[in-house]
């Protein structure tokens, strides 16, 4: 918990939010690796329309990894530097009301190992590409974009004695912004530290609390950031833009600024952006990606 005259949180705070500008922060390897997530069946036009922004735009990129629970042939045809890893994730119990967001999770926290270069970057399945990340990285940092929010916001009202003891003694849920989970770029030898911590976190965690809300993996991501002692740098706004947000509800026009625009329904408006980017498109609000994104299984088959 937060505790100013804490040495403990004095170090944190000062290796928490870097702006990317700052010279120590920024190393000598570049993105090689864009990696996507993808669990479901549902979300595989999503992952191959991500995959096709990432080859067009992300040029210097040497390859692109969709990791799935779903089949290679699933995919189909597949833009050029793209393969396909599918893994076996474990099913939560049958009365678990968020079965297939819990397996996403896991697939996302082990995508990261499957790549094969040395700088990978991981993006959600609906955020596209607009432009090369230029991202210089060291090992010991973690690069992102940043979200406002307290993520230890998410155990509220959860009864003491389930809530593990790591988050008491960890200093960044309890801090107003948290790094955002859909653009994180690291070094490989970055991500083989992060992941199987990450994954532990987030089981031991999610299997204590209720199943009264998705359960998500920027809280223990949070949490494993302090016990690694790592280094987190924003990238800033254009990285991780988000698109209902921004221009959802009426017609926009996507700033050329922007590298990764984030959240875009329906995904036939980014045709439209591949003919012209310079012409308004028109995206659903974000109301209607929070309903798509969290919903329950019996809700996502009631659709």
């Amino acid at each position: 918990m937060l505790n100013f005259l804490n040495p403990r949180f004095r170090r944190v705070r000062a290796r928490h939010n870097l702006p990317y500008a700052q010279p120590d922060v920024q190393g000598a390897i570049p993105v090689t690796s864009v990696v996507i997530p993808c669990t479901g069946e549902d979300y595989i036009e999503e992952a191959k329309l991500s995959a096709l922004f990432a080859e067009r735009f992300a040029t210097e990129a040497q390859e692109i990894v969709i990791v799935s629970d779903q089949p290679a042939a699933a995919f189909g045809e597949l833009p050029p530097k793209t393969r396909i890893v599918t893994l076996e994730v474990p099913h939560r119990e049958e009365a678990y009301p968020y079965k297939q967001i819990y397996r996403s999770r896991l697939i996302k926290m082990q995508a990261p190992l499957h790549a094969q270069g040395e700088g990978i970057l991981m993006i959600d399945s609906d955020l596209n590409l607009l432009k090369m990340p230029e991202i210089q990285m060291k090992n010991g940092h973690f690069y992102s974009s940043f979200r406002q929010g307290k993520m230890i916001a998410k155990l509220a009202g959860a009864a003491q004695e389930t809530i593990p003891a790591y988050y008491q003694l960890s200093v960044r849920p309890y801090l107003e912004d948290h790094v955002n989970g859909a653009y994180l770029a690291a070094t490989r030898q970055t991500w083989q530290r992060v992941c199987p911590l990450w994954l532990t976190l987030f089981d031991d965690t999610w299997k204590l609390m209720n199943d009264s809300q998705p359960p998500t993996d920027q809280l223990p991501l949070a949490c494993l950031l302090d016990l690694l002692d790592l280094r987190t740098v924003n990238l800033g706004e254009w990285a991780n833009w988000p698109v209902s947000k921004r221009i959802g509800g009426k017609p926009g026009v996507i700033p050329p600024e922007v590298v990764g625009a984030h959240g875009g329904f329906p995904l036939s408006e980014w045709q439209k952006y591949l003919a012209d980017p310079r012409q308004p498109l028109t995206f659903k609000g974000q109301d209607y990606t929070r309903k798509v994104r969290y919903l329950t299984d019996a809700e996502k088959q009631q659709q």
